[in-house]
Formats: C-alpha cells, structure tokens, sequence
C-alpha cells in the first residue's frame, strides 16, 4: 500500500488545481464530523452510500498507513487513487490487484477483456484460461512500447545437478515470455 500512497501523493503533487479540489472534496465527503480524520464509521458509511461494494472488509486497515485507528487526507488520497486506477481483480482467486499482476498477452492484445492474475494465482497456476502466455504488468507495458528490459546482459549459469529447475531454464522461460511480448533484440543467453 505504501507505493500506491507514494503514486497518489506524486499525482496530486503534480496536477492541476482542478484536480486537487476535486481530491480534498472526495475526503471532504467521508470527513463528516469535520475533525479532519476519517473513522472506520465514516468511511464504512461512505461506502455504503457510494455503492463501493467492492471494497473488502479490510480496506481500511490497509489504508491505516500509521495505525492509529483513522485515516488522514493522504491515506483516503491513497483510497482515492485506489478508486479511480485499480479496478482490476484476479481472475484466479478474485482479488483486487494493487500491484504487479500478470495479463494474458493474447487476450490483451486482441482488445477484448484481460485475463488477469495476482502473482500466487500464476505462480501456483492457479485458474483455468484457454491462452497460455502471460507478462507481469510491467513488462507488458514495456514490451508494447517496444522498450527492451535489458542490454547485454551475459550470464554464466551451470547445469542443475537436481531435479530442481535450473536458473538456465528459468531465464529461458523468462525470455519466452518476454519474446511472446513482443520484446526483440534482447537476449539474456
């Protein structure tokens, strides 16, 4: 949660005065004892109102960045920008994505709904999809801007002597995945 807080304070930081207003009227909004501090009440009241059904029950907790049993102006910030960037859910196990996801190249690239999934959703392979390719959230959005993650990396890595995959087939995983994204130019073996 603390990088989210970090992006939202950046963004407000660096927006017009338009956009800040309409940010401090959002926590002017779940604020409604004027105390400048929101209570677990007020923002469970405020999304009962709103139709924020979707926020899980522990929410506020996560946003309680300093733990002391109430959110301040950058906290609901952080919620704010929540609101309004990260309407993506697992479709593994059904969990709001705060951070690095994994998309499925294809259904990305064919316009349609993403398939997306939380990194212990993919790691485990954890769900059932008719594609098999898939880049974190990151890595996709270089490879579409035909950004390579690498320059002439040269790694020296030996043979396994167990049954355990090997950081040679693990980099060469990676590097299909990256290729699959349209990343070219670029080898790590």
């Amino acid at each position: 949660m603390e990088e989210l807080g970090l992006a939202a304070k950046a963004y407000f930081n660096n927006s017009s005065r338009d956009h800040q207003h309409l940010a401090t009227n959002f926590f002017r909004s779940m604020d409604t004892n004027g105390d400048e501090r929101v209570s677990d009440s007020e923002f469970t009241r405020f999304l009962q109102q709103n139709g924020y059904h979707w926020v899980n029950s522990d929410m506020f907790a996560q946003l309680d960045a300093n733990g002391d049993g109430s959110l301040d102006f950058w906290e609901v910030l952080t919620f704010y920008y929540i609101v309004k960037t990260r309407a993506v859910w697992c479709d593994g196990c059904g969990v709001q994505l705060h951070a690095l996801y994994f998309t499925c190249v294809a259904c990305f690239d064919d316009g349609s709904n993403t398939y997306d999934l939380c990194a212990q959703c993919y790691s485990g392979r954890n769900f059932r999809h008719s594609h098999e390719h898939f880049l974190d959230s990151y890595v996709l959005l270089r490879s579409k801007r035909g950004l390579t993650p690498c320059t002439n990396v040269n790694l020296a890595i030996t043979q396994p002597q167990s049954n355990k995959l090997s950081l040679n087939h693990w980099f060469r995983a990676m590097e299909l995945a990256i290729n699959v994204g349209g990343l070219v130019g670029c080898s790590i073996m």
